[in-house]
Formats: C-alpha cells, structure tokens, sequence
C-alpha cells in the first residue's frame, strides 16, 4: 500500500529524479509548484520501487496524479493500480487529474479499456512563445503596447530583483489586491500561504521574483522559474487600478530572467471567465491539455 508523506524541500531532488529526464512541461512536474501549493491542497508525496505519487486533498475534492515513471521503459499499469488500491482504501471513487497527452497515450497503450479520459478545460496550460511577451509586436498586441504605453507616458517605473527586505512590500500589495476582490476566499487563501511559500524559500526553489515600482512604489511582483526549455509563472499581481501595471511586470520580467528561454507557461485559467479572457487576450502558442481520468464503468 501506498505510504503518502508531507513533502519537504529537502524531497527536491528525490522528486527530480521522476521529472527533470523525462521532458515534462506540465506544473505537476514541477517541485516549486507542489511545494508551495502542498498547504493549501493538502498535497502528499509517495514513492515505490516503479513510481512517484502526487495526492491531493481538500474539504470538496481528493485525487491523485499520475505516476511519474522511474523508468520510462516500465508498463504504467501497476502503478495506476496502486493509485486506485490508495483511493479505495480510503473509501473513495478513482479520480485521477493533470493526465497530459503524452500520459493519456500510455495509460491507454497499458492499460486499455480500463479507463474513461475526459479533457479538462479549466486545468489547460497557456504556454506562449518568450518572444511574443518580451516584444509585444504586431497588431495583436497592440491593446497590451497602449496601455505600457499610457503608463509610461504619465509615470516613471523601475524594475529589480526581489531582496528579502522586500517581502512585507510584497505582501502588503497582495493584500491590496485582494481587498479589491472583496476579500478572502478559500481559494484566495490558499494562494497568499502559496506566494509567502515562494517568497520564503525562492532559492532552494530555483525560483525569481521580479518588481515593479512605479513612482517609487511597488505596484506589481511576478515569481517564475526556468524549466527546462521554458518558463513558468506561478504568481502575478499588480495594482488592478493601475491600468498598464499588469502588461508591465509581465513583459518586464519575461524581458529580465527569461529571454533565453523559448517558451513561457502562464499557468491554467481555472474556469473563470475573466481569467480566461485575460490569457487568451495575449495568444497563446499552445496548450498543455489535461484530462481527467476515471475507471470505466
């Protein structure tokens, strides 16, 4: 049986040994990404003689991800057996989520007919070439110029690096822009305990933080890490009535820590209709598709 246990920085490269070999561009397959979010989801980590296990648990919801191979060679079938023998011991329904193509195309090619796969639209990744956000050039990006542009026109901004000494700076704007969302929610909580995380531990983490300051105030911060041939950003706020910051921290930190990297991942739009709006309005070159997987009746 499955023995799931807290994750601690010091598992980074325990957890690496399933990822870094196997080309993943997925954010489960990043440790920063489940470290900062374990609080908040409740998230587990196990590990056998075949695999490493993700589990994720909140008050709604309790699923598992899929097995990341030690070899890639191995059949992924008793793997997805353990997954389930784990769940039902828990007397609970297989659920299994974050199931990528290339996933998807083995648990099929393994297991075949066992499972029912169903894509999962909130949970798809935005992935956008470096390029397109570093420059913001043609026509299709004209919106995202004018406001910079306005900004510009009006303020003057500067750009660093995070030091510790700016992590109170840092929250206090998040707790600005989360009093003008009307306030905390679960889901709100569970990201501000995932950016202190962040901003707490951002070396062992490989991870970077960016600022902006406009008239000598800070009005938006972005946290990414390079991962492998791409970026991902896993938090971002600016002052929402400060019209051009958010186009500004976005294109200014793509422009500072990640211009080497081909692609960057803005992460999935969770379902909201705003969210959804906002990441499409800045084209993105692919998605990283997910599906949800359950046992076939």
């Amino acid at each position: 049986m499955l023995k799931f246990e807290e994750i601690k920085l010091e598992d980074k490269s325990r957890f690496e040994k399933y990822t870094k070999c196997h080309g993943y561009h997925n954010l489960e397959a990043s440790f920063a990404n489940i470290f900062i979010w374990r609080r908040g989801m409740n998230i587990r980590m196990a590990t056998d003689d075949l695999a490493m296990y993700l589990h994720l648990s909140t008050k709604d919801i309790s699923f598992v991800l899929p097995p990341l191979l030690g070899n890639c060679d191995t059949s992924i079938l008793e793997p997805m057996l353990r997954c389930e023998e784990f769940l039902e011991s828990r007397g609970e329904p297989f659920l299994m989520k974050g199931v990528t193509v290339p996933l998807k195309e083995r648990i099929e090619r393994d297991c075949p007919g066992r499972y029912v796969m169903v894509p999962d639209r909130a949970n798809f990744e935005y992935v956008y070439n470096a390029q397109d956000l570093i420059k913001l050039e043609g026509k299709k990006y004209h919106a995202k110029r004018n406001h910079i542009n306005r900004l510009l026109e009006e303020h003057s901004f500067e750009y660093r690096r995070y030091t510790p000494d700016d992590y109170d700076l840092c929250m206090a704007l998040y707790d600005a822009w989360l009093e003008s969302k009307g306030g905390l929610t679960q889901s709100i909580r569970n990201e501000r305990w995932a950016t202190e995380e962040a901003l707490r531990n951002l070396e062992p983490l490989g991870l970077k933080c960016g600022l902006l300051f406009v008239d000598g105030k800070l009005e938006g911060f972005s946290i990414g890490e390079k991962f492998g041939d791409m970026a991902i950003i896993h938090v971002e706020k600016a002052n929402p009535n400060l019209r051009g910051a958010y186009p500004l921290i976005n294109r200014e930190f793509a422009r500072h820590e990640f211009s080497d990297v081909k692609y960057i991942n803005r992460e999935e739009d969770m379902g909201i209709e705003g969210l959804r709006k906002a990441k499409l309005s800045y084209h993105p070159a692919f998605f990283v598709e997910k599906y949800t997987c359950t046992r076939a009746q």
